[in-house]
């Protein structure tokens, strides 16, 4: 049985795992993904922490082991929902979310990306509001979780991922190994602020432009006020708003074509190997024929060759 360990990036998904590691002893897979650089760089490292494994050979047919088994196998994804498959989902305050991901960037992908570039969801993972309305309103049976109650779950909170994971037995307390992680690994391993709290990242542009995207969804998760979003976003209406907006409707747009492309490409590639499976069995059966038809050469000339001598023999007995 799979379930997803989904999130946007850096809004708690090593913590859960951790989580589950510590308190119910089960492992992770890193992902159907390009991992994480800190785990590529030394997964030995951490997985005591929080059970991490990388599968071995094709992705796609671990997938199908993994949803079509019996046995529970959690994979972490930061990817859009493919399925609908169970899923655990961690929720961040997207303030915080978007500033530890731009770190991050920074950090293992310098270059790639802006903190402008992020809000809007000029990334493979998409924006913050997109991404968290994809995984909480589809089909799929979903359990979502917040990372400040991630920081110290309690009892009722462990008991409810048991229950939904059906998991049963004894559950261990949690023991928040943070501060040793961070001491170990403080370019992965963050503040893990809780709450949001202005400061020299959000430049007034930046701050204006993510509550005039995400301020709804801010507001439907209590991590702001309606009058709080209304008197950071721009003013309704506006030529700023306008052009934010546009922007983030513009990605969108790139983003789902890219989807498309990705999907006529892997079917392309599909058909290419179907192409050349067949062309193998064409290039094996065209080798077996011209055997064959060597064969077939030579066993006509020896036909020829004992008729030849079938033919003189008959002469001389005429002759005699």
């Amino acid at each position: 049985m799979l379930v997803w360990l989904a999130s946007y990036p850096r809004s708690g998904n090593t913590l859960l795992r951790q989580v589950l590691k510590s308190c119910f002893d089960l492992n992770s897979c890193a992902g159907l993904e390009p991992s994480l650089a800190a785990e590529r760089a030394g997964p030995d490292a951490f997985s005591a922490f929080y059970g991490a494994y990388f599968f071995a050979g094709d992705p796609e047919q671990f997938y199908l082991r993994a949803r079509d088994g019996t046995d529970l196998v959690l994979v972490k994804t930061h990817q859009w929902p493919r399925d609908d498959e169970k899923a655990i989902y961690v929720v961040r305050d997207g303030r915080l979310a978007l500033k530890s991901f731009a770190a991050y960037q920074d950090t293992y992908h310098p270059g790639s990306s802006t903190p402008h570039a992020l809000l809007i969801g000029d990334h493979v993972y998409g924006d913050w509001t997109s991404h968290y309305r994809a995984w909480s309103q589809r089909r799929g049976e979903t359990l979502v979780l917040r990372f400040e109650e991630l920081v110290e779950a309690d009892t009722t909170l462990l008991t409810r991922i048991a229950e939904f994971l059906g998991v049963t037995g004894p559950i261990r307390p949690w023991v928040n190994p943070q501060s040793e992680l961070r001491a170990r690994a403080p370019e992965f391993f963050g503040p893990g602020n809780r709450t949001w709290r202005p400061d020299e990242f959000w430049t007034p542009a930046l701050l204006r432009a993510f509550h005039t995207l995400h301020g709804p969804l801010l507001v439907d998760l209590g991590y702001a006020t309606p009058a709080e979003v209304a008197s950071a976003a721009h003013p309704p209406g506006s030529a700023e708003e306008s052009r934010v907006l546009r922007c983030a409707d513009l990605t969108t747009r790139v983003r789902e074509l890219q989807g498309v492309c990705d999907e006529r490409l892997t079917e392309i590639e599909q058909l290419k190997r179907a192409c050349d499976e067949r062309l193998a069995e064409i290039n094996f059966v065209t080798r077996e024929a011209e055997a064959r038809n060597e064969l077939l050469t030579e066993a006509a000339n020896e036909c020829s060759r004992l008729r030849a001598v079938v033919t003189e023999l008959e002469s001389r007995i005429r002759g005699e």
